[in-house]
């Protein structure tokens, strides 16, 4: 059997596009996050790891997709961060991933890390189920349109633990959770928190590279 080897994991992508948060998310401690591609003056980060996660913050532009099609297939995940900024629905975002991946011809995983991030490190608590429960039978939408009109001082009697709502899980997390509660109230906290990690859409990224991961490990 050939020796196993740690395989080099590198998370990259533009300024601002979640990197950190993804590694995070997917508990990657030893991931070597690189300095954001197309900066002006500067190279771009040299990409040779085993495994690379190359992560956009929404959509791919022009220095996204030069570089892209430069990167090994079979070497290459692409993640389509903050996804529920795609569209109004997650099936939008579901639906844009599929396009850019038939461009590209690499995986793209439509992924909300930030959500991930907290229901992995994270436990939804007795103030947030009680905000969330103060506000379930509230109209949405336009209730979770936007941070603004969920946090509005006018709304109801507790635009702080509102917007420490937000802050924690972040508004599409907030809906789902809201979405959930609606159809079941008595859901327990365990359920819902499971509900909200599904929501995230880090599963098929998790699967995917810890396949590729002991692929790499075997060696070839």
């Amino acid at each position: 059997m050939p020796p196993r080897r740690t395989p080099r994991i590198q998370v990259t992508g533009r300024a601002r596009a979640g990197k950190t948060t993804l590694c995070r998310a997917l508990s990657l401690l030893a991931a070597e996050e690189t300095r954001p591609i197309d900066r002006p003056g500067r190279p771009n980060p040299t990409l040779d790891a085993d495994l690379l996660l190359y992560v956009l913050p929404g959509r791919a532009d022009a220095a996204d997709r030069r570089l892209l099609a430069t990167l090994p297939p079979d070497r290459t995940l692409v993640v389509l961060n903050k996804a529920d900024a795609i569209g109004v629905r997650w099936s939008d975002a579901a639906t844009a991933a599929e396009a850019l991946a038939s461009d590209l011809d690499l995986p793209v995983f439509p992924v909300v890390a930030t959500l991930a991030a907290h229901t992995r490190s994270g436990t939804l608590t007795d103030a947030d189920l009680n905000t969330l429960r103060r506000h379930r039978d509230d109209p949405d939408p336009p209730l979770t349109l936007s941070h603004d009109l969920f946090a509005a001082p006018d709304l109801a009697p507790d635009p702080e633990a509102r917007r420490a709502l937000l802050d924690r899980w972040d508004l599409h997390g907030v809906s789902c959770a809201l979405t959930a509660l609606r159809h079941a109230p008595e859901l327990p906290v365990r359920l819902l928190l499971q509900i909200l990690h599904c929501a995230s859409g880090i599963d098929p990224l998790h699967r995917e590279l810890h396949r590729r991961y002991e692929a790499a490990a075997i060696g070839r």
